[in-house]
């Protein structure tokens, strides 16, 4: 017998008002005052990155005094990033209406699918039947230019689903994630604020902040360290577990630890990297961070970029289906790895049977193509440069 407590909503910022509850609106003020003036904002803006790039500064972290030349030019650019962000949206403190586009979408253990407004989600979650506040909750918060219902973030979910044990929730953002990347960029920390009102609110009615797993998709992966962020200003706890599925890089690699998905956003935060370099972030970034194939920047099997950056999310797919199949083996780097002189011979499982107490830096090989866990035999290089088999499963998406 569960004793439901009186529900209590959280406002997704200080209140000004005693009465006032979630996102109150917010005024966008616009930016045009003639042809002129927005020619000069546009050419300050290219020299504020021109002198960004081209400044002769110290190393972008302290942590990064070894990058080879590409990541240290990947990790400038990303700076640039968050120049340019904080240049031209850190007015912006609120979308009101677009946020309003955002959805819950649920899928029950039968396999319906129900979708709430962001605005309408508690109710539609809390009433009878829908919710059990008994079990742990997964949230998947698909990436940039994608949806809930893709085929990756589908995979996840119908996998949670299948076991019949939890309530499966997906994040539904298309119309906030499909502008010009800087811009989603900022619209994701409105909604991990938006996300953690949803979840603190559940917590008040009943749920436990330890049962709370948000998994992101790249972008979402941040998405989901903000969610962490604020649920913990407003409830002073942690939530469970954020899974990260090659968090993006642009715009997030060697950011500030409020800027980006951290370890500190839950209890345990676990990190699988498959296209560092490209669009997936350089650094660690939880507790465990999973290196899929030293990291990418290119998946077996894979030619386009899109390939390996998703190949996290199908490999934590199958790890859903699969428990245990993925073992990985803690090693300071990749070169280690490929010399198989991991001193420790440490072995975690990533994914669905992920360990909690988890710790560090691993390391494993995957096959070209599905089923791509190698269990043990993953957590051994073997030199296939020989061998033209891998030419059978080329995936150009």
């Amino acid at each position: 017998m569960f004793v439901v407590r009186p529900q209590t909503f959280i406002p997704t910022r200080a209140p000004a008002t005693a009465n006032r509850t979630f996102l109150s609106p917010a005024v966008i003020r616009g930016p045009s005052r003639g042809v002129v003036i927005m020619s000069c904002y546009r050419v300050t803006v290219l020299l504020v990155v021109i002198c960004y790039l081209t400044a002769r500064v110290a190393p972008v972290a302290p942590t990064s005094a070894d990058l080879s030349l590409a990541e240290s030019l990947y990790a400038r650019l990303s700076g640039a990033c968050r120049a340019i962000l904080d240049l031209q949206y850190n007015s912006l403190s609120t979308q009101n209406e677009i946020l309003k586009t955002m959805k819950i979408v649920q899928i029950t253990d039968d396999d319906v699918v129900k979708s709430y407004p962001i605005d309408e989600a508690f109710r539609g979650l809390t009433r009878p039947g829908e919710f059990d506040i008994a079990r742990q909750t997964k949230v998947i918060i698909h990436g940039y230019r994608d949806r809930s219902q893709s085929a990756v973030s589908m995979d996840v979910a119908e996998a949670y689903v299948a076991k019949k044990s939890f309530n499966v929730l997906l994040v539904d953002a298309e119309e906030m994630l499909n502008k010009r990347y800087i811009l989603s960029v900022h619209n994701s920390r409105l909604m991990g604020k938006r996300l953690a009102n949803l979840l603190a609110n559940l917590e008040n009615f009943g749920a436990h902040a330890s049962d709370f797993h948000l998994i992101g998709i790249s972008l979402g992966a941040h998405i989901a360290g903000w969610a962490g962020k604020y649920f913990h200003r407003y409830k002073g706890t942690t939530l469970g577990r954020i899974t990260g599925l090659d968090p993006a890089g642009p715009c997030f690699t060697y950011a500030y630890q409020d800027q980006r998905l951290d370890k500190m956003d839950a209890a345990y935060v676990d990190v699988l990297h498959s296209n560092r370099l490209v669009q997936g972030v350089l650094e660690p970034l939880g507790h465990a961070d999973f290196y899929i194939n030293g990291g990418g920047p290119q998946q077996p099997g894979c030619i386009m970029p899109s390939c390996s950056h998703l190949r996290a999310a199908q490999i934590y797919a199958e790890s859903i289906k699969n428990p245990k199949s993925f073992v990985a083996i803690q090693c300071q780097s990749w070169q280690q790895f490929e010399s198989n002189a991991c001193a420790d011979q440490q072995y975690a499982v990533l994914g669905y049977g992920s360990s909690a107490s988890t710790r560090g830096l691993y390391y494993l090989r995957t096959s070209a193509s599905p089923p791509f866990a190698l269990g043990m035999n993953g957590t051994k290089f073997v030199n296939l440069q020989s061998s033209d088999m891998w030419l059978n499963s080329l995936s150009f998406s």
